[in-house]
């Protein structure tokens, strides 16, 4: 989800009373190569060259691996408010040089900063286009049917300008960072000469939730979803042109899709199992639609089009990922939804499921892996919505959630939506709900640069579970640093306090060397309280917040 868009929506304790029982290794079911995305446009793509560095500094030193970064289509094209096609110099549009002198600016010192501090860059490519490229000319906000052919262009243009070898016609020495209120220096990069040919980037994904009426319209066309057959042209040529690029051995994810929508098809968004089913032209029962259902979606009617479905869409097939924003927003992360074709962190089994079963239905045995690429809780304050949850939850809610997805092991990334909250919306008064509930407040820092709690436990998460348990049963204490380097030895002791008391207990040290510098110790529980890792970082010991578990009567 983006700021732009309207969708919302203490222990004494003995050795009896709590026994360690084994190492912290991870479970067999468990993926942990998990990569940490961020995602922080405002900061990014719009922020200036100093605002750019101290961001990428910071989300250093919180332990991101990558940034998700839009590539607007609309912010790079030429005469983008123009109803009619520029000629782009007489060059191909598929040409990057053909975009105009510092176009591409933004995007250039992005790829540059995140090499400085080894970031790895995913670009998401998306609308809205430009007034010429889109169904409707008078349409002023470029979502509208768009071109897929010359959405195709544009994708080749940016995987040929990031494709490694590309000079920069403008190169610039890199900025010293600052311009942040929350921004620390640390042991930053010294500036250097500005490097003449651009790094690669080797991580797309292709169009922004589809699936939303605030990227891309019309969802459905009377009484016929339209969106997922809108996409499909449009992952077709994107597809296409990052392979014509030089990308074609790089990780190309498809999706992106929002957690929910509406039940009846409107408007408004589309529930993301529903968009999968069309997107693939089954019905729901996932048999391919025939005859005139097939055609008015532009889906194939007969068998023999049913045949070359697979070779004529090898996006929907062959890509290495499919991109989820697994957002609860107003509930915990262990919440099940109880609409079955939504899917937020708790219920990502349906989505691994279709997904297998739509590659079945084609004659493929893919199990497509899952990366979360968006991801957030918003807060009150600033946010008194339904969906403003108190720091101390925002905190525990966003490590609850990297425990889940740990324990899958088709995920490949967890993810957080900014670093910091968006503003308010002006343009209604504050009285009105759309004043906070039109933007996003799932930042780890507030407007006025307010370190919040999450900032914390976003670098070092911990999470206890089950959260209730009998008494003499175990739970497992998930724990991560992630500003380690990644595979490092790291060290802990791990802490429990009982309910009511102010003292903690250590309870044992644990040691890993993991991918992404997990600790995972199982322990058994006879008493109310929390647990906490003390890490070991240097000479430095710092401690996590707490994760409280709850003792239960046998019923």
């Amino acid at each position: 989800m983006r700021s732009r868009k309207t969708y919302q929506r203490g222990l004494i304790a003995t050795a009896a009373a709590v026994a360690a029982l084994a190492a912290p290794v991870p479970g067999a079911s468990a993926s942990p190569g998990q990569e940490s995305i961020f995602q922080d446009d405002n900061l990014l793509v719009s922020g200036t060259d100093q605002q750019v560095e101290a961001t990428m500094g910071t989300l250093r030193s919180l332990g991101v691996d990558r940034v998700r970064v839009s590539v607007f289509w609309r912010f790079v094209a030429p005469e983008a408010n123009s109803p009619s096609r520029p000629s782009f110099g007489g060059r191909s549009a598929a040409d990057p040089a053909a975009y105009g002198a510092g176009a591409w600016n933004r995007y250039d010192r992005i790829v540059g900063a995140a090499r400085r501090y080894g970031v790895g860059v995913l670009f998401s490519i998306t609308g809205p286009a430009p007034k010429w490229a889109t169904g409707d000319k008078s349409e002023e906000r470029g979502l509208v049917r768009p071109d897929a052919r010359e959405f195709g262009s544009f994708v080749t243009a940016v995987g040929r300008r990031y494709s490694g070898s590309y000079a920069d016609e403008q190169p610039q020495t890199p900025p010293k960072p600052g311009g942040l209120p929350f921004f620390r220096p640390s042991s930053q990069p010294a500036p250097s000469a500005p490097p003449r040919v651009l790094p690669r980037v080797s991580m797309f994904s292709i169009w922004n939730e589809p699936s939303q009426p605030g990227w891309l319209r019309p969802q459905a066309a009377g009484r016929r979803p339209a969106s997922p057959h809108i996409y499909r042209g449009l992952l077709d040529a994107g597809w296409s042109g990052l392979q014509d690029s030089g990308h074609g051995g790089d990780t190309i994810l498809i999706g992106e899709l929002a957690p929910r929508g509406t039940r009846r098809l409107t408007s408004g968004p589309m529930t993301p199992l529903l968009f999968l089913r069309e997107l693939y032209c089954v019905d729901r029962r996932l048999r391919p639609f025939r005859g005139g259902a097939a055609r008015a979606r532009g889906c194939p009617s007969g068998a023999a089009g049913r045949a070359r479905f697979r070779s004529q869409h090898p996006a929907l097939f062959d890509a290495p990922g499919f991109a989820h924003h697994p957002y609860a927003l107003e509930v915990a992360p262990s919440s099940v939804d109880l609409i079955r074709d939504q899917v937020t962190i708790a219920s990502l089994g349906r989505l691994t499921r279709t997904l297998d079963r739509l590659q079945r239905r084609y004659g493929s045995r893919r199990r497509m892996p899952v990366w979360l690429t968006e991801y957030g809780y918003q807060t009150n304050p600033p946010d008194p919505t339904i969906v403003g949850q108190r720091w101390s939850s925002q905190a525990a809610y966003i490590n609850e959630a990297d425990h889940i997805a740990y324990r899958n092991r088709r995920v490949r990334s967890v993810a957080q939506f900014l670093l910091v909250d968006d503003q308010p919306n002006r343009d209604v008064p504050r009285s009105n709900i759309r004043y906070w509930g039109s933007t996003f407040q799932s930042g780890l820092v507030t407007i006025a640069g307010r370190r919040k709690p999450s900032f914390r436990s976003y670098q070092r998460p911990v999470d206890a579970s089950p959260k209730r348990v009998r008494r003499g049963r175990t739970v497992r204490v998930f724990g991560q640093l992630r500003p380690a380097a990644n595979g490092s030895l790291v060290r802990a002791s791990l802490q429990f306090r009982r309910t009511g008391s102010r003292r903690w207990r250590t309870l044992r040290r644990v040691s890993s060397r993991s991918a992404r510098n997990y600790v995972r110790p199982r322990v058994r529980v006879r008493s109310s309280g929390g647990f906490r890792f003390v890490w070991r970082e240097g000479s430095r010991r710092v401690a996590t917040r707490s994760s409280a578990v709850r003792v239960v009567k046998r019923r």
